[in-house]
């Protein structure tokens, strides 16, 4: 009986360190996806969701093959997508400290919630969706950008998309999206 116990306790451990160590909590690899998913024939959309540390989105117009993206927050940036598709967020997690204290949120979305969709632009390349607060980001199903000056000082729209780019950039080194992503900088400098 403790073998099985010391097994049992071995394959845990080992699931738990693998999933640790990996590059977080993506269910699709972007290198690869950029493999497939170029400038060319894809979008990928970028923003930021503040006090986010997980999103997931799906594709939800039925005329585009289905999508499921999990992303890590609070830096929103997509795996490439068809043209024209539709995202929505599903779910998402994180926390937000306020003086003393600490708060954690979960929120499952069902499909017919349409508080945060993303409309994909037909035409390929990069899509900078903006910055939202995260908490009252809701205005009557439409997003409600942030205040000025609660992020990073009160950085321009400009200056925000920047941040959400140099993000991608990391993410999209070495891909066809790297030249992409390095001319929009140069766009906003």
């Amino acid at each position: 009986m403790k073998k099985v116990s010391l097994l049992t306790a071995g394959i845990i451990l080992f699931l738990l360190t693998s999933c640790a160590s990996s590059k977080g909590l993506q269910n699709f690899d972007y290198q690869k996806r950029a493999k497939t998913g170029t400038p060319d024939n894809s979008v990928i959309f970028i923003g930021y969701y503040a006090n986010n540390t997980a999103m997931s989105w799906s594709q939800c117009n039925s005329a585009y093959a289905p999508d499921y993206l999990t992303i890590d927050g609070p830096f929103v940036i997509s795996a490439p997508v068809e043209p024209g598709s539709k995202y929505r967020l599903a779910y998402v997690s994180g926390s937000y400290t306020n003086g003393k204290t600490h708060e954690y949120w979960t929120e499952q979305y069902s499909m017919q919630n349409i508080d945060f969709d993303i409309e994909i632009p037909d035409e390929p390349g990069i899509y900078y969706f903006g910055y939202f607060s995260g908490q009252d980001s809701y205005n009557n199903g439409k997003p409600t950008p942030a205040e000025p000056g609660t992020f990073k000082g009160s950085a321009t729209p400009e200056k925000r998309e920047l941040y959400c780019l140099k993000q991608a950039l990391k993410l999209y080194k070495g891909t066809e999206w790297e030249a992409v992503i390095k001319a929009r900088m140069e766009e906003l400098k």
